[in-house]
């Protein structure tokens, strides 16, 4: 999971803002999407690129790598990268890629997403002589420049980028927004085919030409606004400021933004089709009360169900949810209950890093929560490590009892697509699934289609998995009714196994047959 932004000072504009005055603020509004840090590439004629990062989103970018301070370097053109961290231990997200091989004109990339086919393209490039490090990202860029140098550079021509991300488009398989600016201050806005990673743009009145992953990073700003069309560039020329618009796909697929996006990964005050994700998400939890009024209720003579959120994404499905209980007769209160210690998120990493940054993530608010009911809302339950830590956490002190309710149904894909949710066996669902009787695994695989019986079942055994008295999930036609477009324009594979891209499906399908199957020899 991972942000970009980029801002263009048109050579017209009046404005006294910089480049790095309009990055800054856009990228503390991008931070949901990583809090591992930030690198930026910022572009001054006749001084060529300058790199900078920070630990922190919201640092200043004043104050970044001292040594390269120049008072000189007053670039028109900057691009930033708001990073997480992989799946993989001791390793952030860090970009921008930028080729260090001698003779090539610089080129900085900074992407949003993941590849499906890294592995493939990745033993690709090794055996043409290029070297990469380990992220599932990274082979994209290397794969930019080495078209760059075979049909441009060699030959000493001018690269038309429509051309490089048309062979781009064609090769890759996965998610990818990507923000490219080169040697000449030729800024590129790439976003392939499938679309599920979100790339937005907007024209300022006072003349600043702006990308970033989400629209609310334009909050606040005059001007017009749109989304990069999937599977299209958007060339802005380095000197005079022209923005050109380019089809790149042959593809006619519809594109899906990741449900991702809109449950979890996006901040509350981005939209989609005028719709913010925090009105979808109220939505959702206003809908999840309804189920919950029927399965529990707070004592006639004790104290009200304390209705709380996970921090920092589960806030408005807990109002939601709040407003439907008391709507509903259910005497409840609306409190926070926990505390975080620590921004970063814990949903990737590896199993032991996620573990250790949960142990030192979460803890008790100052409130008394002695022989309390207490109803949590979270936007999904993935793996119930976090659900199980914070459910001991009340327990011990001294919590009645501990209610979930998740405003979507079981996780029970993987995702390939910057999410780093990959091993499928870690899930919550399929290690219920395991334990479930014969007939009642085979009902289970038909995913969104689950029999409410057999999911009731399955959520009595994951309440029992993390000591929790009730888990309820939003049923999957609930949730493509509160979708801002249904399930026409949203990936659902999380809850269905059907992946947006054919290597994601590839993949997918071989990973459920080795579990299945493991299963069955396991009987």
């Amino acid at each position: 999971m991972s942000g970009i932004a980029a801002a263009f000072l048109l050579p017209w504009s009046n404005s006294h803002q910089t480049a790095y005055d309009r990055l800054m603020r856009m990228l503390p509004k991008l931070a949901l999407r990583g809090q591992a840090g930030v690198g930026v590439a910022a572009f001054m004629h006749n001084k060529g690129i300058r790199y900078k990062s920070a630990s922190q989103p919201s640092q200043e970018l004043s104050a970044i790598d001292n040594d390269e301070q120049d008072l000189g370097f007053n670039p028109h053109v900057a691009i930033a990268h708001v990073r997480g961290r992989t799946h993989r231990d001791g390793e952030s997200d860090d970009q921008p890629a930028r080729n260090r091989r001698a003779n090539t004109p610089q080129l900085a990339i900074f992407l949003d997403g993941a590849l499906a086919n890294a592995r493939e393209l990745r033993a690709e490039l090794v055996a043409q002589g290029h070297t990469l490090g380990r992220t599932d990202a990274e082979p994209l860029p290397k794969l930019v420049e080495h078209i760059c140098e075979r049909d441009y550079w060699r030959q000493g021509l001018r690269v038309d980028y429509q051309n490089v991300f048309r062979e781009i488009d064609e090769r890759i398989d996965g998610a990818i927004s990507a923000l490219l600016l080169d040697a000449e201050g030729n800024l590129i806005a790439f976003r392939n085919r499938y679309g599920l990673r979100p790339l937005e743009f907007m024209q300022t009145d006072d003349g600043f030409l702006l990308f970033a992953s989400e629209n609310c990073a334009f909050a606040g700003l005059r001007g017009q606004s749109d989304q990069i069309v999937p599977g299209s560039i958007k060339y802005v020329d380095g000197r005079e400021g022209h923005c050109l618009d380019r089809c790149v796909s042959n593809s006619r697929r519809a594109a899906k933004l990741c449900a991702y996006e809109t449950l979890y990964l996006g901040s509350p005050e981005t939209s989609i089709q005028g719709r913010s994700h925090l009105e979808t998400r109220y939505s959702i939890g206003f809908s999840l009360g309804d189920l919950i009024a029927r399965r529990i209720s707070a004592p006639q003579d004790g104290a009200p169900i304390i209705v709380s959120s996970m921090p920092h994404t589960g806030g408005p499905y807990a109002d939601g949810l709040f407003s439907s209980l008391v709507a509903r007769g259910v005497r409840a209160e609306r409190r926070e209950v926990i505390e975080t210690q620590m921004s970063e998120r814990t949903l990737i990493g590896p199993s032991r890093a996620r573990k250790h940054r949960i142990a030192h993530k979460y803890r008790l608010a100052s409130i008394n929560v002695d022989k309390r009911t207490i109803l949590i809302a979270d936007e999904a339950l993935i793996r119930g490590d976090t659900s199980r830590t914070v459910t001991n956490l009340l327990l011990a002190a001294g919590v009645t009892a501990v209610h979930w309710g998740i405003g979507s149904p079981p996780v029970v894909a993987p995702n390939y697509y910057g999410v780093n949710i990959e091993n499928i066996d870690e899930l919550a669902f399929w290690q219920t699934w395991k334990g479930l009787p014969a007939q009642q695994r085979k009902q289970s695989l038909l995913f969104k289609d689950i029999e409410p019986h057999v999911l009731k079942t399955i959520e009595a055994k994951i309440a029992a998995s993390i000591n929790a008295a009730t888990v309820t999930y939003l049923p999957f036609p609930r949730l493509t009714s509160l979708l801002p477009r249904g399930n026409e324009g949203i990936d659902l594979s999380p809850f269905t196994f059907e992946m947006p891209t054919p290597a994601g499906q590839k993949r997918a399908n071989r990973d459920l047959y080795n579990l299945v199957a493991d299963r069955h020899g396991a009987a």
